[in-house]
């Protein structure tokens, strides 16, 4: 019994410090997307798996951590300012038969929350962040991939073509690495007026980052994609050094890695991974 008090004690002392990483990293945040505010952790025992390396940061509101991933939030923009998990050989090698079971995250309060009404004839698909295909590990992770508080408008033409590819790699690799973590999200351009879609006003991203690290080797690989049409063949064209990223979004990566490995990890574009995909 003490034993479970200590583990659940420190899970949760590990959230109170990465959500004062967060507050700390607000000052970096574009005016854009505002300064960050307190944000409430959920399920505190899940987080540290995917925040093992430092939380981000960025506007947050609400954490909801969740069995295969954490949303961190954002109220004014109705969708994540980032979402983060973590990926193995095991996982990815389950597979569920996919039921696409689309809803508004009970756990966002209303006036937050983006709904299924938003997206339809909208244009945009309701893209996920973490995607169903990594989170088919189990019927409860599967199903929580398709809560709203995981999704961003994303354009067909990206959703269904490189991005889709892009989430294919990222599984090869934790395959081929034995285990990745996953940082992905929307990025705004720094503007007071945004595109939005539906009636609760959901931001439409201009594009979408993905952020993806082999602890094992000590390689990160980092990408922006336009939310637009991009081909399956041309990933590889669209990477980024992660100081590209954290100077688009304002969120801050691995920071709890000493700071001279932080400078290594992110100061270059990553030559491209190997893939599955042969032209």
């Amino acid at each position: 019994m003490l034993n479970k008090f200590i583990k659940y004690t420190a899970a949760l002392l590990f959230v109170a410090s990465s959500m004062t990483s967060s507050f700390a990293a607000s000052a970096h945040t574009p005016a854009a997307s505002g300064s960050a505010t307190k944000a409430i952790p959920l399920a505190a025992n899940y987080c540290n798996d995917f925040l093992k390396y430092g939380n981000p940061g960025g506007k947050v509101n609400l954490y909801l951590c969740r069995e295969g991933y954490i949303s961190a939030y954002n109220y004014e923009t109705k969708q994540p300012s980032w979402v983060a998990y973590r990926l193995t050989a095991q996982s990815v090698s389950s597979k569920l038969k996919r039921h696409d079971e689309f809803q508004p995250d009970p756990e966002v309060p209303a006036k937050y929350r983006a709904e299924l009404s938003d997206y339809k004839r909208s244009g945009y698909d309701r893209g996920h962040l973490a995607p169903y295909a990594a989170m088919d590990f189990n019927k409860t992770s599967a199903k929580q991939s398709f809560y709203l508080s995981n999704m961003s408008p994303q354009k067909g033409e990206l959703n269904r073509q490189g991005w889709a590819k892009l989430e294919s790699d990222v599984r090869f690799w934790a395959q081929m690495y034995e285990e990745v973590y996953v940082y992905t999200g929307p990025v705004f351009k720094n503007s007071k007026t945004h595109k939005t879609i539906g009636k609760n006003k959901i931001w439409v991203p201009e594009y979408f980052f993905k952020v993806v690290y082999a602890p094992k080797q000590d390689r990160v690989i980092a990408f922006i994609m336009p939310n637009a049409r991009v081909d399956k063949k041309d990933v590889a064209k669209y990477r980024v050094s992660i100081k590209d990223v954290e100077q688009r979004t304002g969120l801050i990566f691995f920071n709890t890695l000493p700071k001279t490995q932080v400078a290594a990890l992110t100061d270059k574009t990553s030559p491209m991974w190997r893939t599955s995909y042969r032209a």
